[in-house]
């Protein structure tokens, strides 16, 4: 019988298909190496990339106010004389030490004017927006009129500077006498003369602040009173005596008690200077009196305060005669 031979065909395709298997899973798995170290790499990259922006970045801890409050902003420029509108701000939350006379929630603005130029995102201010424009016509009550009269010079400034707009004065008005003899007469013309208005840059001390006013040389300088129409009239036609002249001089802004003193005249001079000592004695003596009779309504009106139970301070008291 003859024997079979082994089947070599057979043994080595199959060989060779284990052969050409192990190739493929060794690429394989070097394919899964490669693929899976590129992977690496890119995460390796990205973690690299992230760790120098957060090295490079600066945190910067901001502490926030808790002392806030929303204030009205100007959202567009607002012209002088504008009356205010809620389209014209806006509310921003603003620490309160920051801008503390601010108008904010809370504050009623709208009708209110601006009363000087405001660009947009400045705060709104008593400084920048008011209830009235600032026009001297709206100071002036109905029946009252305003008059400027030349009161300072560049030499004489009766009041030493510290009278500002809403003080009180008296005119006096000085002139030639009648006689010809050259002369002077001065005599208190009106008492308690609201001033509107003294043009002049300001000055203030540790007690005291006023206007200074500052003419050119030689020049009148003119200061506005508030005045009826019968007294402008009176003190327009005084103001044509060429040889006249106004001068004014302050009074306590509570005092409102008039006094009417003798017209000083040239032709007595030495008669008044001689009695000058004698009239001031009387004169500090009726202020000291007008001085008392206050304090004793004062006292007296503390005292039925407390008689009541309250001990709230009163209003100061109008001055006898009143």
């Amino acid at each position: 019988m003859k024997k079979k031979s082994p089947p070599y065909a057979i043994i080595g395709a199959a060989a060779l298909g284990i052969a050409c298997i192990a190739l493929f899973l060794h690429w394989k798995a070097g394919q899964d190496q490669a693929n899976a170290d590129a992977l690496k790499k890119m995460q390796d990259d990205l973690n690299a990339k992230i760790a120098d922006l957060q090295s490079k970045q600066q945190v910067t801890v901001e502490q926030t106010p808790t002392d806030m409050r929303n204030v009205y902003y100007a959202t567009q420029p607002v012209e002088p004389g504008a009356k205010i509108s809620p389209a014209f701000y806006e509310k921003k939350l603003t620490p309160n030490d920051v801008l503390p006379d601010a108008y904010g929630e809370g504050s009623d603005v709208v009708g209110f004017y601006a009363i000087r130029p405001i660009e947009k995102g400045d705060p709104l201010t008593p400084r920048n927006i008011g209830k009235t424009l600032p026009y001297l016509s709206e100071r002036i009550p109905a029946g009252m009129r305003a008059l400027a009269l030349p009161v300072f010079n560049s030499e004489v400034n009766d009041t030493g500077g510290f009278v500002v707009d809403g003080d009180k004065v008296d005119l006096l008005f000085t002139t030639m006498t009648e006689d010809g003899s050259g002369l002077l007469r001065t005599e208190q013309v009106l008492q308690n003369v609201q001033v509107l208005f003294v043009p002049g840059p300001p000055t203030r001390s540790d007690t005291t602040a006023g206007i200074v006013p500052a003419p050119a040389p030689g020049e009148p300088l003119s200061v506005t009173f508030l005045v009826t129409p019968e007294e402008a009239q009176a003190l327009i036609f005084l103001s044509q005596t060429k040889t006249g002249k106004f001068s004014m001089i302050l009074r306590g802004r509570n005092d409102v008690t008039e006094f009417h003193p003798k017209i000083f005249e040239g032709a007595d001079y030495y008669d008044n200077l001689k009695k000058l000592q004698h009239t001031s004695d009387q004169s500090m003596q009726r202020v000291e009196e007008l001085q008392k009779k206050i304090e004793a309504e004062e006292q007296k009106e503390k005292d039925q305060a407390a008689s009541q139970g309250t001990t709230n301070e009163t209003t100061r008291p109008t001055p006898p005669g009143q």
